[in-house]
């Protein structure tokens, strides 16, 4: 009990350094439009929300911060990354839906996945099929949207540029219902 207390103090302070506003309001301008959170540091471990069983999928968001990446059912959420562990890899078999960090078209940050690398990946876990997210401006979604098209032809990798409001049919089966 004393070593998660330990690790949730310490998870605490490094969201204080990095994003004070968000974990100490008090010195917020009144009328300034910051997010209210509450903080729930979780596990890499397992856990159930509403019956769906969701697996942490460890991630490197640069060097020296670990940051998690989500699967629940076949599908399997990764933003935020800049390096999946080795040990991750066996967490993201089967997956039918990879849905990934792809910053930018030319090449990688130290925080984030560039398009060529997020390929890499996507090529590596195999999924059934891969949005890409969390891209920058510098994407032309279009352009690499058609070109990406042209990998399911030539490859057989169903990939594409993700877009806000996009909704994706996924079929999810509580523990109750496997």
């Amino acid at each position: 009990m004393l070593d998660g207390w330990r690790r949730f103090v310490a998870r605490q302070k490094v969201m204080k350094k990095t994003h004070c506003y968000l974990v100490d309001t008090s010195g917020i301008i009144p009328g300034a439009a910051v997010s209210d959170l509450q903080f729930n540091i979780i596990s890499e471990d397992p856990f159930i929300v509403h019956g769906l069983k969701i697996i942490p999928l460890p991630v490197w968001h640069g060097t020296g911060y670990r940051s998690l990446g989500f699967r629940f059912g076949n599908v399997c959420y990764i933003s935020d990354v800049s390096e999946i562990p080795q040990e991750t890899y066996s967490l993201l078999e089967d997956c039918e839906l990879l849905i990934l960090d792809a910053l930018r078209p030319d090449r990688s940050s130290a925080t984030h996945f560039g398009l060529p690398r997020a390929l890499e990946e996507v090529w590596k876990i195999k999924p059934t099929r891969t949005l890409f997210t969390g891209m920058m401006h510098l994407m032309d979604h279009e352009k690499i949207n058609k070109a990406l098209l042209q990998l399911k032809e030539t490859e057989d990798l169903d990939v594409q540029l993700s877009h806000d409001g996009m909704r994706v049919p996924v079929r999810l089966c509580s523990l109750s219902q496997s």
